[in-house]
């Protein structure tokens, strides 16, 4: 019966210690300390100081808040921060977007830069190819003009003959056409 009795004690102890203050369990879980109490779960935000008795209940050096508390606390502060994200991520989505309309403005500048420069090179293409023309017409002239005075400082002897004027004339007539397929006059649009 002695032993019912002690073992009755202990049970009873026991009870009284788990379910009191006075018995606090402290478990610490990814940086924070929870402390089952009689009234339900607690948490420590501060640092947890252990007892060095038996028996006696642990401090805690801080706010000691009840789980439903801090859920709702933790709740609107994760609200709070997803609302400074979201506001952030609008900030970057705009300045994206006038960066964006900055490249296109310098895309289209650049295009228009581009265009600029083909038709001044097509232009100064032009104004060269029309110089050459010009160039060739006065060689040709000049060629023509000198070989039809070659001709005619002939002697006459050879110019007043049949024979020779006749020769005289298709060679000068083939020098002239040789000339005119090296110097082809264009006609200019």
């Amino acid at each position: 019966m002695k032993t019912f009795i002690y073992s009755a004690i202990i049970g009873l102890l026991h009870l009284i210690l788990t379910t009191s203050p006075v018995g606090a369990q402290a478990q610490e879980i990814e940086g924070y300390t929870f402390v089952r109490t009689v009234s339900g779960t607690s948490v420590c935000l501060g640092r947890w100081i252990p007892s060095r008795s038996v028996g006696l209940p642990g401090r805690c050096e801080g706010e000691l808040v009840d789980v439903s508390q801090l859920n709702a606390v933790s709740a609107r502060t994760s609200a709070e921060k997803l609302d400074q994200i979201f506001t952030f991520l609008v900030a970057i989505d705009e300045k994206m977007a006038i960066n964006n309309d900055q490249v296109s403005q310098l895309i289209g500048a650049a295009t228009a830069t581009q265009a600029s420069i083909e038709e001044q090179v097509r232009q100064m293409n032009e104004l060269e190819r029309s110089r050459i023309e010009e160039q060739q017409e006065k060689t040709a002239e000049t060629l023509q003009g000198a070989i039809n005075a070659r001709f005619d400082e002939l002697p006459k002897a050879i110019l007043e003959s049949d024979v020779f004027k006749e020769e005289m004339e298709k060679l000068r007539k083939d020098i002239l056409e040789e000339v005119g397929k090296h110097y082809v006059k264009r006609v200019r649009p």
